[in-house]
């Protein structure tokens, strides 16, 4: 069987430009010989449509394009496999559309209501067999392999995680050198075919790197990392087909594939947005010099605008010269990246606040005037505005910056911004066009502070209690801060439990308490890829909570589930105690009806008592049935090993028994 693997790229949505897209890739597959085509999984609506799959319109239109794709794999004689998320019940159901014959078959409903009167689960891997070759479909390798039935030749594994940053095995190909996919492959003793979408997905984005295994684990096939690709492979169960070498196949490195992924998630964002070109607000910081060179690399410097904005508000030498640096620095920016300039200048504070004198302009006031600028320019020039906020901007000051947010998207808003320093690293080494003095440590460090100075100015706390807040945060290091971060919103890891807690507790709870106050601010900042375990996307904690973590102070945790055993064990106590008394209660009873003394009834009511007369009783049991025996052959009868019923007749000398 020949197997064609279609790493295409579309919108969501976009039935009709899907459907033009896969009837190509359909007729070249054809030509190619291929037997099956599969498409990635979030091709049709993505892969967490939320109440889209609830419409009965939307369902209704996407299976209308199946349909239309079915006819054309009819007409040329090959089968195609289009995975899509359905409303099912009260949940939605990853399924999986056979397109065959000119039919659209759901294989896991059909599984299911062909398995009523043997319930199936919707989550069981469906299995369908093309030109000879019996094909599972799972989503989820490590949870469905040892669950594939006996007899498959081929696992198609559908990707449905999005990259991740901390999860090579979200990269496609690149995971397999580290020794993913290989394990399951060989325990099973299948060929894994691995569909690994490419570009970006509303939210999520995906890297390419589609591949075919054999059965021994090597890989055969691979198709290009970070672009549109078809891989065809023919699939031989049992037998040797050459491999590729090792070396010839990509390594995942951790910062090269982050920048490729937000270049592509920013590529298709801009492009689902129906604009050309984007306005970068240029600041001379490393935040938002980066991000300039990541729409260069995504769109091309001629779609790529800067915006400089000048503040007049200096007042001190220090602060002019400060803004005559930056000015300098977004300038030289612009100019090494070929793209062009615009410059405007904030109005005066003083005029804004109506003051006769000018004042130190508050953070947030600031922000205010620059986005302001920021979508005025925007409008003027047709540019879709992004803003330079990281992730640790979204989990510290998010607050200050969102009376006007400046952007419509944050492409570095899950990203830490310790982690510019590797990333402005990995850019300098693929082209130098960054200033030297943004690519190093120093540059993290004074992006770091302007941002703790900002998280702190939101207390609105007096001058002596934020100075001490800011030098507590200054002091450490910016890799220890957001590695507690990280920590703490990706992994919801407790307090006692973060790396600054160690090393500063007082640091570590004003670190989890900023964060926790600037909920509000978060929910009104603009949109950003998810690119690692857990986006704030993903984390949403109610806006008015008054609960920080504290951690335990030396107290004892506390389980909800000790507290259910606890009352188990209390009830099963009280049921022990209560048979203990009634059968106290029965045998006082008895012992009065027997007219046994109070020490008898006592000595009865123990367990040498109580197994004494067990004891007794077994005894009189064995002499009742000798007794009857007995009275059986005296009777001339057959003895009866059961029981004393049989063989007694009306001559027996019981009275009772004569009569009855």
């Amino acid at each position: 069987m020949k197997l064609a693997l279609a790493q295409i790229d579309a919108r969501l949505g976009d039935f009709d430009g899907i459907c033009s897209r896969v009837e190509r890739q359909l007729h070249v597959a054809h030509d190619a010989g291929a037997d099956l085509l599969c498409l990635p999984a979030p091709l049709l609506c993505g892969v967490t449509p939320g109440a889209l799959v609830e419409s009965g319109d939307f369902e209704h239109d996407m299976l209308k394009s199946l349909h239309r794709i079915s006819k054309v794999a009819e007409e040329l004689g090959i089968a195609c496999l289009m995975p899509a998320v359905l409303s099912l019940e009260a949940g939605q159901l990853f399924e999986v559309f056979l397109l065959r014959g000119g039919r659209v078959v759901p294989l896991r409903l059909t599984m299911v209501r062909h398995g009523e009167s043997m319930p199936v689960s919707p989550w069981s891997p469906p299995v369908f067999e093309v030109s000879g070759t019996r094909i599972a479909v799972t989503f989820d390798v490590a949870r469905d392999m040892g669950a594939i039935p006996n007899g498959c030749d081929l696992v198609l594994y559908c990707a449905v995680n999005g990259f991740d940053v901390t999860n090579e095995q979200t990269a496609g190909v690149a995971a397999v050198p580290g020794g993913a996919f290989r394990s399951e492959v060989e325990r099973a003793g299948v060929w894994l075919a691995c569909m690994e979408p490419v570009g970006g997905f509303d939210d999520a984005v995906y890297t390419g790197g589609s591949f075919v295994m054999d059965d021994g684990g090597r890989v055969v096939a691979q198709a290009p990392c970070f672009e549109e690709a078809l891989l065809i492979q023919d699939v031989r169960r049992g037998m040797m087909v050459d491999a590729l070498e090792m070396h010839e196949v990509p390594s995942f490195r951790r910062d090269r594939w982050l920048w490729e992924a937000l270049r592509l998630h920013l590529r298709d964002a801009v492009e689902a947005n129906g604009s050309r070109r984007v306005l970068v607000p240029l600041k001379g910081d490393l935040p938002s010099s980066l991000l300039a060179a990541l729409a260069v690399d995504a769109l091309g410097s001629r779609n790529v605008l800067g915006l400089l904005v000048g503040h007049e508000d200096a007042l001190t030498a220090a602060d002019e010269a400060l803004e005559t640096e930056r000015a300098a620095c977004a300038r030289e920016v612009a100019s090494s990246l070929h793209m062009r300039l615009v410059e405007r200048t904030a109005p005066s504070s003083a005029l804004l606040a109506d003051s006769d004198r000018p004042a130190r302009v508050s953070p947030s006031l600031r922000a205010g005037i620059d986005a302001l600028l920021v979508a005025d320019t925007s409008r003027e020039l047709a540019a879709m505005p992004l803003a330079p906020l990281t992730k640790t901007d979204y989990a510290l000051r998010a607050n200050a910056i969102a009376a006007a947010p400046a952007g419509a998207l944050s492409p570095f808003g899950d990203v830490y911004l310790s982690g510019f320093e590797w990333l402005a690293k990995t850019r300098a080494c693929a082209s130098g066009t960054m200033p030297e003095r943004l690519v190093g440590l120093d540059a993290v460090k004074s992006a770091y502070a302007e941002v703790i100075r900002d998280a702190i100015a939101q207390l609105g706390v007096d001058d002596a209690l934020g100075q001490r807040a800011c030098r507590l945060l200054q002091t450490v290091d910016p890799a220890v801060l957001d590695a507690t971060l990280e920590a703490h919103v990706d992994r919801n890891a407790d307090i006692d439990d973060l790396p600054l807690s160690g090393v500063s507790p007082e640091a570590s709870a004003l670190l989890l308490m900023l964060v926790r106050q600037n909920e509000r601010g978060r929910r009104m900042l603009p949109p950003a890829p998810i690119v690692s375990a857990r986006g704030f996307a993903e984390r949403l904690w109610p806006m008015q909570l008054a609960w920080s973590d504290m951690g335990l102070r030396g107290e004892e945790r506390l389980h909800a589930a000790d507290l259910a055993d606890a009352e188990f064990h209390r009830l099963e106590r009280k049921g022990s105690e209560r048979t203990e008394q009634a059968r106290g209660e029965i045998l006082g009873m008895l012992g009065e009806m027997l007219g046994l003394t109070p020490e008898q009834q006592a000595e009865l009511m123990s367990d040498e008592g109580q197994e004494r007369m067990r004891e007794e009783m077994r005894e009189m049991e064995g002499d009742l049935r000798e007794l009857f025996r007995r009275m059986a052959e005296a009777d001339g009868g057959p003895s009866a090993p059961g029981g004393p019923d049989v063989g007694m007749g009306p001559h027996a000398g019981f009275t009772f028994f004569s009569v009855n």
